[in-house]
């Protein structure tokens, strides 16, 4: 892998430690805030699409805070030791909604139970090494392209945030905390320039709150102390469909989680061992799964937007992380301040995710540029690749509901689909014969 031309001028590298307490609470702090993030997607997908109101939708957000710390934290001290973010995961929580739409609320709640079996099946699978196969054929294509779909895909869920107010007057607050976030990043002096999402998230609950647009609502219905409660929807036996369904699933979000791990090492310049491998998916499976999914809430996984938030930032110390996952936890057994995460206004998520875009539509294509050539051939594989993915995952759910379940789970999900389309163009249906030979002078480097 070609990381080292990519490599990011980091304020604190992975392993080093903040130089004074200042500089821990400010970054862990931002930390914490951009942690509120991932727990917007775990009300807006699967609280929202199974329905959850009252206590019972207070309890499962206080258990997404709590998984989301224990994630993170796992991840970060025993798994792919990378100052990343694990949060409720996309494709999951997609097909968790989707087996409420076919087989209603009891078939849809029977899917935590099966994803325990399906997290438990990756982490055997990632103990073999199974997944290592992967980066036979992990080229700057591949990665490229995959970063500048997760970038495109955010740009879109950015925007759609920011108007979920109409062209008021939150469009255009949105707008401006999109603007000042990427400013701040680029024109700001020392400390302001690594703290462009703290600002941001701060700046924008502020302006929401004073101009009455805060939902206070999932405030006021959260206790005030809450435990997490194990199987919160029972242990009943998942059936055989369902059980196959989540393991496919389940097997996409690992390729996701690879890819995710992948971008984020090409960024800082490093390369991920083997062994280190094996952990973070033995975590994935095991904790980010299978211990998840016993406290009754989706699968987690490090985001694609964590390479966004590391180019906003250019802080990647574990410490940091390390200290703020930890006092997530802590936070999550107060459900107010799980309301406070969860009612995130929209427009100030949709900010951060359009400054995270921004850099990595970007740095997706100065990744696709350091294959051996871009020509003819290469443009047409990433183009093709990626409108194909993303105009895929834009046709309605009917067309979805025609074709079968495992499928359209694989076609509803662009970061997934792009990576096995540049794959296959780049490796079976395009190759060329100098193929092997480039990509083993990639893999020396």
């Amino acid at each position: 892998m070609a990381g080292s031309n990519n490599k990011l001028q980091l304020v604190y590298g992975p392993d080093e430690r903040p130089e004074s307490i200042r500089d821990t609470l400010i970054y862990s702090l931002q930390w914490v805030l951009i942690m509120f993030y991932p727990m917007v997607w775990g009300y807006a997908i699967v609280g929202v699409g199974l329905g959850l109101s009252g206590d019972v939708l207070a309890n499962y957000m206080a258990r997404v805070a709590f998984v989301l710390g224990v994630s993170t934290l796992m991840q970060t001290i025993f798994g792919h030791r990378l100052s990343m973010i694990s949060g409720p995961n996309i494709i999951p929580s997609l097909a968790i909604v989707s087996a409420y739409a076919v087989g209603g609320e009891s078939y849809a709640l029977l899917s935590f139970n099966a994803y325990i079996i399906a997290g438990i099946v990756v982490a055997i699978l990632g103990f073999l090494n199974v997944f290592s196969y992967i980066g036979k054929v992990w080229t700057p294509l591949v990665l490229g392209s995959m970063i500048m779909t997760i970038g495109l895909v955010t740009s879109f869920t950015g925007m759609r945030l920011i108007a979920s107010y109409q062209a008021s007057w939150p469009y255009y607050v949105g707008i401006f905390l999109a603007l000042m976030s990427g400013w701040l990043s680029i024109k700001g002096k020392g400390m302001l320039a690594t703290i462009p999402v703290l600002i941001t998230i701060v700046t924008g609950y502020a302006i929401f709150m004073i101009g009455g647009k805060f939902d206070w609502e999932l405030v006021r219905i959260m206790p005030v102390f809450s435990i997490p409660k194990l199987f919160p929807f029972g242990m009943g036996m998942p059936p055989l469909d369902l059980i196959i369904t989540m393991v496919i699933v389940n097997i996409f979000s690992a390729v996701n989680l690879y890819g995710n791990v992948e971008g984020y090492t090409n960024i800082i310049g490093m390369k991920v061992k083997p062994e280190r491998e094996k952990k973070y998916f033995a975590v994935f499976g095991l904790i980010e799964g299978v211990f998840a999914s016993i406290f009754g809430v989706p699968s987690n996984v490090a985001y694609g937007e964590n390479l966004g938030f590391l180019l906003l930032t250019r802080v990647a110390s574990r410490f940091l992380i390390i200290v703020a996952s930890s006092t997530f936890i802590v936070l999550s057994f107060f459900g107010k301040v799980g309301g406070l995460m969860a009612a995130m206004p929209e427009p100030v998520a949709g900010a951060v995710l359009l400054g995270v875009a921004s850099t990595l539509i970007g740095l997706g294509a100065q990744t696709m540029n350091q294959s051996e050539k871009f020509q003819t051939r290469e443009i047409f594989i990433v183009g093709f690749s990626v409108f194909f993915a993303l105009g895929t995952s834009m046709l309605p759910g009917e067309f979805f509901e025609s074709i079968p379940r495992i499928a359209g789970t694989l076609l509803n999900n662009s970061v997934i689909l792009v990576i096995i389309l540049v794959m296959i163009l780049e490796q079976v249906v395009f190759r060329e014969k100098s193929l092997d030979k480039m990509n083993k002078k990639l893999k020396e480097e």
